[in-house]
């Protein structure tokens, strides 16, 4: 029959880009499909009054992500180099002082732990600090950064699943050390740029449905057909397109163990740099866990902080409303900066907790204590529909670099797929002969 691609790609984050161009250069044809009125994902930009272009998601890389590094410098993207040194600074609420990264025992002892010992089944991150004996401080900084990152409570993540994605993790250098001058979503733009009319925009898959030799896929405005599918959207948004056949159990109940986290993301933008080193360094807050700020002026003309909310912090500010949100920021930043500090020239909030398209968070993340399968799982897909994300990938989950290596590797094994297949649709031509 005749179809409209080899494969369709239903998601234009950087999984999806990466798989597409991967695709591509093996000479397949293939057709992009994105919900959103512009590509990249978790990954978007905005502009701010002085026409400058900002990140609202994702945004840091470094030196030890080598695929998105290769495709920066390929683009020829200007990198500003971030001063965040690890919450260098601690806004603290009592005389004691947070445990840093380096002093704290239980950095060790996560790294230490192995995933698959069954001491850990059913432990919750939450659990495992309660057996540990060390001091306070450093169970609120750990509890922080689960918060921060993970952006759920530490009671419904298990501990193992912390464990494997921290191994997978591969850096020796700070994640953040570099974020573009032009926004983490220019690159998204060069990418989607090279592969020009594949990419539909605004049209979200409803509906995929397999048959034997192809699979149709669904949009409101249009219904292709492809020899192959990959769902590079973020597991909780990929359970949402119904599958027809039901997925079989296994695999529905894989994409049904991940639960996205609560993010809010506001950036504060100044006339100029007024702030000492040890600020621009990071700083974190000790009474409330989660909440972080980042300096990312582009020089000193063009400075700012980002300030990051995460896990049950920002779904308790949420509740609130955005008008004690911005008031709770600007105090917190006005008591760090000084009481000769000028206000912000821009104050601008983007609230990530109901995003319709990811889910509410930067990653999805395990919820079900006993689904060590579950990325397995989903790897295999079902039939000729294949699942990736910045989930799945086997370094850097979560990250830019994470979402490029788990589409390229679905691209690998769904074009190898279809070149088998086509050989042997050609012996059995030649045997018929």
């Amino acid at each position: 029959m005749e179809r409209d691609a080899d494969v369709i790609v239903v998601g234009a984050g950087f999984t999806g880009l990466a798989a597409a161009q991967a695709l591509v250069d093996r000479g397949l044809s293939v057709i992009v499909l994105e919900a959103r009125a512009e590509v990249g994902g978790r990954v978007r930009s905005f502009e701010t009054s002085d026409g400058t272009r900002r990140d609202a998601g994702g945004q840091f890389v470094c030196d030890d992500m080598p695929e998105v590094m290769a495709l920066v410098r390929a683009a020829r993207l200007e990198t500003v180099e971030s001063r965040w040194k690890g919450a260098a600074t601690t806004v603290s609420a009592t005389p004691s002082r947070r445990a840093s990264y380096r002093d704290n025992p239980l950095y060790a002892r996560m790294e230490a732990a192995d995933p698959t010992d069954p001491a850990l089944a059913g432990l919750s991150i939450a659990d495992w600090l309660d057996g540990q004996d060390v001091p306070a401080a450093a169970k609120r900084d750990f509890l922080s950064m689960v918060h921060g990152l993970w952006c759920l409570p530490a009671d419904v993540i298990p501990f193992w699943y912390l464990v494997d994605s921290d191994r997978r993790n591969t850096a020796e250098m700070s994640e953040l050390q570099y974020f573009l001058r032009d926004s983490a979503a220019s690159l998204a733009d060069a990418m989607a740029a090279r592969l020009r009319s594949h990419v539909i925009l605004s049209a979200p898959v409803s509906r995929i449905r397999r048959r034997e030799e192809h699979v149709v896929v669904e949009t409101v405005e249009r219904q292709l057909t492809a020899r192959h599918v990959l769902v590079a959207v973020p597991p909780v948004r990929a359970r949402d397109i119904v599958q027809e056949p039901p997925l079989p159990v296994p695999l529905a109940r894989a994409l049904g163990c991940w639960r996205s986290g609560a993010v809010i993301k506001i950036l504060l933008r100044y006339g100029e740099r007024f702030w000492s080193p040890s600020v621009s360094s990071g700083v974190s807050w000790e009474d409330v866990g989660g909440l972080y700020a980042f300096d990312v002026s582009l020089d000193a003309s063009h400075a700012a902080f980002v300030v990051f909310v995460g896990g049950p912090l920002a779904l308790d500010w949420r509740a609130r409303g955005r008008a004690f949100i911005e008031q709770t920021v600007r105090a917190r930043m006005g008591e760090l900066l000084g009481a000769d500090a000028p206000e912000p020239v821009e104050f601008i909030l983007h609230d990530w907790t109901d995003d319709r398209w990811s889910g509410g968070g930067y990653s999805d993340v395990i919820v079900d204590f006993a689904a060590h399968d579950a990325e397995a799982l989903l790897r295999q897909g079902a039939g000729r529909v294949a699942f990736a994300s910045s989930e799945l990938s086997p370094s850097f989950p979560t990250y830019i670099e994470g979402a490029i290596v788990a589409g390229r590797l679905a691209a690998g094994q769904i074009a190898d797929a279809l070149a088998n297949e086509d050989v042997a649709t050609a012996a059995s031509v030649e045997r018929a002969r």
